[in-house]
This record gives structure tokens, sequence and C-alpha cells, in this order.
């Protein structure tokens, strides 16, 4: 009889803390990134109150009689389903559409892993983990992951891993050093960046009843490695041989000391088509301090028609200054800063990392969990590799919490606390009785 209240007690405690689990999973509805725990129950061991028979020939076999003992909880684990994908609209959200987790870094260079995608940026342009201000690791642009896992170092706390620097060993052995590790994901905040033109191309038409020795000129913008523009006219000069022309390029920018031209003659054919000379390379040399540049011209789109002479720049790959004024991620987890004067530069790469068995981190709070005893090390990559899944930018996923799941289970756990409580009072009327046999 007294065996009965302790397994009862047994059942008042299981049952409370499954009720912990489900509130903390309830509570946790809207935390992104968020990940629900299931409880498992096991049974106490059983008293064997008959041990049972083998059969023989004239009788059958009997089982074996016990009495359990009551429940515990065996484990309590993490559910690692993916969450739904939620659009935010900031360019500074990721969510992780499939397996893998975001590293951060809380600058003693102990990571976590998480799958709370809300980033910001800091006063120096590093991207950070909203809720803890931890640094979200990456690789530099073209940057690969380590070949092998990173192990803890010796003596670390089994939750404190840390990166080996491999580099110097296998430079020292002769060996090809590992790819780039790891490292803090930065927007060059402050930044300013130009792009020289190196491709130029031209089109229109250059008039097929032009005299001999007739012309027609053109200006075209180039810019240099500084991202100031230069001012290059091109004069197209009928020859005496029907479709055939010379050109000259000049500028009178004064920090243009030279310009050439490796080819100054086109063809056409009897059609106005271009026959030779579509392509040149044009050379500038310049004295405000920017490089010498070579510029590849394109003259394939201009014809020879019975039309007025109208030739004019139509594309080119060159940029004036700009400075950064946003960010974005890609698909791939590719960070690009983008810049004024619409240059987009990729700036780094997220870097995403797996574990043999998830469900045996440790969480740690904000978000976060920990490598942990049965977790496995940590297994490196990126983006839409094996076994890792692809970056959605501008959103972020929502808890795997559901409610009428965890409702259910509310309900179970209420009805098992009431039922054992049941027993408690059962049995204490049953002692009760027993007493009164002595009056």
């Amino acid at each position: 009889m007294i065996r009965s209240f302790y397994s009862a007690v047994t059942g008042l405690a299981g049952n409370q803390t499954y009720t912990d689990v489900v509130a903390n999973n309830l509570a946790n509805i809207n935390t992104v990134g968020f990940h629900r725990s299931r409880v498992d129950i096991e049974t106490l061991i059983s008293h064997l109150k008959r041990s049972g028979t083998p059969p023989t020939e004239a009788l059958g076999g009997i089982n074996a009689s016990q009495v359990g003992a009551g429940m515990s909880i065996g484990s309590i684990s993490k559910v690692f389903t993916q969450g739904a994908l939620q659009e935010t609209g900031r360019p500074m959200d990721v969510a992780i559409d499939g397996d893998g987790f975001m590293i951060v870094d809380d600058g003693t260079r102990t990571r976590a892993f998480t799958r709370d995608g809300q980033l910001q940026m800091d006063v120096d342009g590093n991207l950070v983990q909203s809720v803890s201000g931890y640094k979200v690791m990456g690789y530099a642009p073209g940057g690969q992951p380590a070949p092998a896992t990173e192990t803890a170092a010796a003596g670390a706390e089994p939750d404190a891993l840390t990166a080996t620097d491999t580099a110097a060993a296998a430079a020292a052995a002769g060996a090809t050093p590992p790819p780039p590790q790891l490292q803090a994901l930065r927007i060059p905040v402050g930044d300013k960046q130009a792009v020289a033109t190196t491709k130029l191309k031209v089109e229109g038409n250059l008039d097929v009843l032009t005299a001999a020795a007739g012309s027609t000129t053109s200006t075209v913008a180039v810019y240099d490695s500084l991202g100031e523009a230069h001012n290059i006219t091109l004069t197209f000069t009928r020859g005496t041989v029907p479709g055939s022309w010379t050109w000259k390029p000049a500028s009178t920018d004064k920090t243009v000391t030279s310009v050439t031209a490796d080819s100054a003659a086109v063809e056409f054919d009897t059609n106005g088509g271009i026959k030779t000379g579509a392509a040149s390379v044009l050379t500038l040399q310049l004295s405000n301090g920017s490089a010498a540049q070579s510029v590849a011209l394109d003259f394939s789109s201009i014809n020879q028609l019975a039309q007025p002479s109208a030739v004019s720049e139509s594309e080119q790959d060159g940029m004036p200054q700009g400075t950064v004024t946003g960010m974005k991620f890609d698909g791939e987890g590719k960070l690009y800063a983008l810049y004024s004067n619409g240059l987009s530069k990729e700036v780094g790469q997220l870097a995403l990392a797996n574990f043999v068995n998830p469900g045996g981190l440790l969480d740690v709070g904000q978000n976060n969990l920990r490598p942990w005893l049965n977790s496995g090390e940590q297994q490196l990559g990126r983006a839409g590799d094996d076994n890792f899944g692809t970056v959605a930018p501008g959103n972020v996923e929502g808890s795997n919490v559901d409610l009428s799941t965890e409702f259910t289970q509310l309900i179970l756990a209420r009805r098992g606390f009431q039922a054992n409580s049941r027993v408690v009072t059962t049995s204490d009327e049953m002692i009760q009785e027993l007493l009164n046999m002595k009056r």
C-alpha cells in the first residue's frame, strides 16, 4: 500500500516536469529559430512478486508477476524540424531553409550555433546577432571551409570550441595551406569604390554618302581607377575606298597625357555591316594618380547606311566613386556591400555548421546552442553544400511549436497529474481505514 504512494509521487513529479516542458514550448511560440522539446517517459524498476515457471510436458508456463515502482523522465530532447519561414523585408535577416546552423562568436573564440537569423550591424559594420551582440562568422570572399573539423582545445570545457590553426604547420611541412578560416562578417562602412572602365561599346551609323575625307565625331566617357570621368573624342574619317573609314581618339582633358589605339580603321561590307576593325583597344595615360588603363572598344554595332552619321556610346562597365549605402545576402549566403554608384561588391560569405547529432547540443539561452558531450564535432560548410540548406534572405525561421500538439500534451500532463493525485488520496484513505480497524 505504501508502494502506491511512491509510485504516485513519481507520477506527480514526472507530469509536473512534462507540464514545465510544454509550458516552455508555448512560451517560445513566437521565438525566432526556436525548436520545441519533447518528453520521453520511462518506467522505473518493477518488483518481482512471482518469478513464473517455464512450460513442462504436463503443464503450461506461468508468466512472472511484477509490480511497477512508478515512472521517471527518461529524456527531454529538442525536435529539429523546420519552422515556417517568415518574410521580414529586412535585408540583414536570414533564414536557413534546410539543415545547418549559423555560427556566432562572443569575442572569446567561444562559438555558439543558432537558427536565429535576426541580424543587425554595429557601428563598425560588423554583422551581429540582435539578441546577444555576438558576431556572425563567415568566410572571406571566395573563401572555402576548412577541410577538417575543429576540435576542442586541450583542457577546455566541452562547450568551449576553438579554431585550430593548421596553416603554419602545413606551410612548414611544405604542404598546401588549408583554405581560409572563419572570420567575422563585416560591411565596410565608409568605404568608397570606383570601377575603372575596361569595356566600352559604341553604336550608330556612318553615312555611306559621306564624301571622301569627310568626318564625324563622337564623345565617350571613360572612368579611371579613381572614378574620375574623362571625355574621349572619336573622329571617324571616310577613306577614298568605298566602305573604308579611319578613326582617331583624342582628349582635351588636362589629366589625360596620351590616348592611343592599337588599330584605327574599320571596313564595311556591301550590306553596311562592319567587316573588319570591330574591336580595338584604347590606352590612356593619366596624370591624376590613377593607373594607366586599357579599354576594349566594341564597334560591332556600327553600320554604314544611307542615313545621317550618328555614333554614340551605348554601354560601358565603368562607375564613378560611390559609398556604401546598404547590404544584401544571396541564396548561397554571400554577403554583398551595395554602393551609391550601383556597384555590388562581395565582402564575405555566411558560414554554416552541422552536427552528427543536433539533439545533443546544449541550449545556453539567447537562441543559441553549444556543442556538448553527445553532439559530435562541428562540420563546417556553406549554403547549398551537401548536408546544408540554402539561405533565404529577408526571412527568419519561426518556431516549430504547434499549438494543437502542445495543448494536447498539456491535457495529457494535467490528466496524468490529476490521476496520480487521486492515487495518493485513495492510498491515504486505505491506510486510514486500516488504522481505524484498531478502534
